[in-house]
């Protein structure tokens, strides 16, 4: 018992480190960045009005503090209520709601980080659990868990859920997948994940299946069909959350594969050189071999590969087609679990490649850093 303690308080130790280590060295490259920048494009949105906060508003910002602000209006339908609920409550103008958006992300993903050990530890090694820790702090996209967006809170509800279901508290996995599908739009992706991990979990006897375990589960629905209720009750169309995506570039289902062959002709042909083109493309690669070795869970293989469909099938109509990808997978820990593993191999094999691709991506999350303060689309 001592001894689980002490693991634990040092693992605690370890995450606040990590934790603390990649917010100081991600900040001076968003500061770098927003410090270089120029003026905003014709159009854009120049973030709030504070030297601290601006860098940290940025892209969606813009709609979660409109909507907190004022409503919904049909170009914003896209953004669940959760979040934009949540600056409205701790905020009464745009300043103390981007102070409070910038405070509640950065707790949210110190707890998520938490909880992303905590999980990672029932299926693997120690020295897992805290290789992931590092990997999701020097993610390539971490800047996003810093900012006025909804990246940490999902990524903590969706922790929490899993957390509960594996624990077989499907109550709690309920209304955490609740809250969690009342901030992002892959409700019904995280229900049948959900529902796969309760059979997968029973050795797949349907008989054994109890119906005061698969009712809280379906709370998971809940937020995702009130709110499209809402919106057709405002607006008078229930696929407003999809369609609404016309408005950011987003404006037609297409094949999985399509943005990804497109893509790839762009950058070969010199018509797209944006380095985000190939590190997409890679997670892609990395994604589907790891899902061949089926080391994950199946209901954890769902849920990454679902929401990867969701990206690619309804993809940016500019180029880069795979914008955003590696982004949406930040918040996905079983893809986290699959670059934890893939390191831990490199480096089992040669000291000097786990020191290599560390710097790597190091570079990698500063780049990024730095492109996310200038306000570009480097995402």
């Amino acid at each position: 018992m001592m001894l689980a303690s002490r693991v634990h308080r040092k693992a605690g130790l370890e995450i606040l480190f990590a934790y603390l280590a990649s917010k100081v060295y991600q900040s001076v490259f968003v500061y770098w960045g927003h410090a270089v920048r120029g003026p905003a494009p014709p159009g854009g949105w120049e973030g709030v009005a504070n030297r601290f906060l601006n860098p940290w508003t940025t892209y969606d910002s813009q709609w979660y503090l409109e909507i907190a602000a004022a409503g919904y209006r049909e170009a914003t339908a896209t953004f669940f209520p959760l979040y934009p609920l949540l600056l409205r409550i701790l905020g009464n103008s745009e300043l103390t709601r981007a102070l409070a958006g910038v405070i509640f992300s950065n707790l949210a993903f110190l707890l998520a980080l938490y909880l992303l050990y905590r999980l990672t530890r029932l299926d693997f090694t120690e020295e897992t659990a805290r290789c992931i820790v590092w990997v999701a702090a020097f993610y390539p996209t971490a800047a996003f868990f810093g900012a006025v967006y909804t990246e940490s809170l999902f990524f903590l509800l969706l922790l929490l859920t899993f957390y509960a279901a594996r624990q077989r508290r499907w109550a709690a996995a309920g209304v955490w997948g609740l809250l969690a599908g009342a901030t992002r739009n892959p409700a019904p992706v995280l229900f049948a994940s959900l529902l796969l991990e309760y059979l997968h979990s029973s050795g797949y006897r349907i008989k054994r299946s109890r119906l005061r375990d698969l009712l809280p589960l379906s709370l998971v629905l809940a937020g995702f069909a009130i709110f499209n209720l809402y919106l057709y009750w405002r607006f008078g169309d229930p696929l407003l959350t999809v369609i609404s995506h016309k408005y950011y570039h987003r404006a037609a289902l297409t094949w999985p594969w399509e943005p990804v062959v497109q893509d790839v002709l762009d950058l070969f042909s010199g018509k797209n050189l944006n380095p985000v083109v190939p590190l997409n493309l890679l997670f892609i690669g990395l994604f589907c071999y790891w899902a061949l070795k089926r080391l994950f869970r199946p209901s954890y293989l769902l849920l990454t590969g679902a929401i990867l469909l969701m990206h690619l099938c309804y993809p940016r109509v500019s180029e880069p087609h795979t914008i955003g990808l590696i982004r949406y997978l930040s918040v996905l820990f079983p893809f986290l679990q699959m670059l934890a593993l893939g390191y831990q191999r490199v480096s089992q094999k040669t000291r000097l490649g786990g020191y290599l691709l560390a710097a790597a991506y190091l570079l990698t999350n500063a780049l990024f850093a730095y492109g996310f303060g200038l306000k570009s689309f480097l995402e």
